[in-house]
């Protein structure tokens, strides 16, 4: 499940999860955002570093990259689960070095994956089955995390700067999904979201 900040995905995995779930089909959520190489604000302040170097386009070259992104492990883990590896450690981050742990997850008995991450559709992600696109315009976005005041940059030019490279990744990455979804919650063909982001 991916798409831009603040459009739902952990709580439509979520949902997902549950339905399966009672359905007599486990699943588990699995969130990349714990898979960056730094923690939250080493990688801030990296992507900072980048942008004041080499501009614009140097951040495009590091934001989900795997500069950036730690895509070797996330494909692991996916491999190993479909393998029937478990438990298999996964990582757990908070925003600082002490947040920093792994837990061991006993998955003998899930049948579902569901991956939830602005990254989940990337050309660096190998064992995705079903990448399911939730989309919503930047203006959409931006609303969403003013809305819930994640971060206290939110309005920053940086931050938004940061979000109109990611929506423009995920357009990018868009023919590849085999499900999108609008923001309405409306499905849409890949002609019918190409229309509504003026691709």
């Amino acid at each position: 499940v991916c798409g831009g900040s603040g459009v739902g995905k952990s709580e439509i995995a979520s949902l997902l999860a549950a339905r399966l779930t009672e359905e007599g089909i486990k699943a588990y959520v699995l969130s990349g955002d714990n898979y960056p190489h730094r923690i939250p604000a080493e990688n801030d302040a990296e992507r900072e570093r980048v942008y004041a170097e080499g501009g614009r386009e140097a951040l495009e070259h590091y934001l989900g990259t795997p500069q950036e992104i730690d895509f070797e492990r996330v494909n692991r883990i996916l491999a190993d689960f479909k393998a029937g590896v478990s438990p298999i450690a996964l990582k757990r981050m908070g925003r600082t070095r002490e947040e920093l742990w792994f837990d061991e997850v006993d998955f003998s008995d899930t049948r579902v994956l569901i991956l939830e991450w602005t990254h989940g559709n990337s050309d660096y992600l190998s064992e995705v089955d079903i990448p399911i696109l939730l989309n919503s315009t930047p203006e959409e976005t931006l609303a969403h995390r003013r809305a819930r005041a994640r971060d206290k940059g939110v309005d920053s030019p940086f931050t938004t700067l940061v979000l109109e490279i990611e929506q423009e990744k995920l357009k990018r990455q868009a023919h590849k999904a085999k499900l999108i979804v609008s923001k309405a919650g409306e499905l849409l063909t890949y002609e019918a979201y190409q229309a509504l982001m003026g691709v």
